[in-house]
């Protein structure tokens, strides 16, 4: 099968194993555009939109071929959604001198922009759900993330095939008559507060966990595996899985937790929403060779003077 038919394949089943793993009906896509290059990034130009799932009703923390939420049928009423649109020269010139931000609350979708110029490339594919927020996704395997009704950044999240394995750090799995697609998936929430404080009614002010990597991991309980890598990625000290998939955490050189990202098998296909050593693929102990899905809360490259 020619590559670019896998990895098309691969990013519908992905994309709707995030759907069929959330049990709920995605709402219209609101992103656009392509950009140029920034940090080794390059944008691909507007997905299709997401096809819908069936929904499910169920609780959180119970998910590996899906997770079991109880799903809200009428969106809360939130503030006005960010449109990930195509950013003017302007802001490309300011990404490349973007500053850190303040991660004592949780930050907004238009504070990470400047990081994350790949951003016009994610769809709104959820209604709320307790426990977690709005979900937005790419069209191909990679780092989803979820809002709040603030558009403010909740958690993170990625999926993996179950032939891959299971894992200490994955969430809790369910009943495997629940199934993604046709093919079913592993997944791993991050949360930058408390899982019970995301909710319709939840303060913009709530403090976060990205404080410390202790703190985080206070959070994230499951992280308490994870391994410092001998490595850095573009200034960042990587925390990660001892072996197997998962999501790898980047802290700064002040402590914050900066960003994360997960590997995606090379032989899967490239997309410009990936990340690439210089063109190329990264070497990595799980895949060795793999494109990186990255998604920042500060600059692409670490500084020294992050606050």
């Amino acid at each position: 099968m020619p590559r670019v038919k896998l990895n098309t394949m691969v990013a519908i089943l992905s994309l709707t194993g995030v759907l069929a793993a959330c049990g709920n009906t995605p709402t219209n896509p609101s992103a656009s555009g392509s950009s140029s290059p920034h940090a080794g990034m390059k944008h691909s130009p507007k997905p299709n939109s997401a096809a819908s799932s069936t929904r499910k009703s169920a609780r959180h923390h119970t998910g590996s071929t899906s997770h079991k939420h109880s799903v809200m049928s009428v969106r809360p009423k939130k503030g006005k959604r960010i449109a990930a649109s195509k950013p003017s020269k302007k802001r490309k010139r300011q990404a490349l001198v973007a500053k850190p931000i303040t991660l004592g609350t949780l930050p907004t979708m238009a504070a990470v922009r400047p990081f994350n110029p790949h951003l016009m490339d994610y769809h709104e594919v959820s209604t709320f759900i307790p426990d977690m927020g709005y979900h937005w996704t790419t069209q191909v395997p990679g780092m989803v993330f979820m809002t709040n009704q603030h558009n403010q950044i909740t958690a993170v999240e990625s999926m993996f095939p179950q032939n891959l394995g299971t894992y200490s750090w994955y969430d809790p799995p369910t009943p495997p008559s629940v199934l993604n697609a046709s093919l079913a998936f592993y997944s791993e929430h991050l949360y930058f507060v408390p899982p019970s404080t995301i909710t319709p009614s939840m303060s913009p002010t709530q403090p976060t966990a990205l404080s410390s990597w202790a703190t985080f991991v206070a959070n994230n309980p499951r992280l308490k595996v994870y391994v410092k890598e001998p490595g850095t990625f573009h200034g960042y000290t990587v925390y990660g899985p001892p072996n197997g998939p998962g999501i790898d955490v980047l802290v700064s050189p002040t402590g914050l937790v900066s960003g994360f990202f997960v590997a995606e098998p090379a032989s899967w296909g490239y997309n410009p929403v990936y990340v690439t050593n210089h063109g190329k693929p990264f070497t990595t102990k799980i895949f060795t060779k793999a494109y990186y899905s990255v998604f920042m809360l500060e600059p692409a490259q670490a500084s020294a003077t992050t606050t």
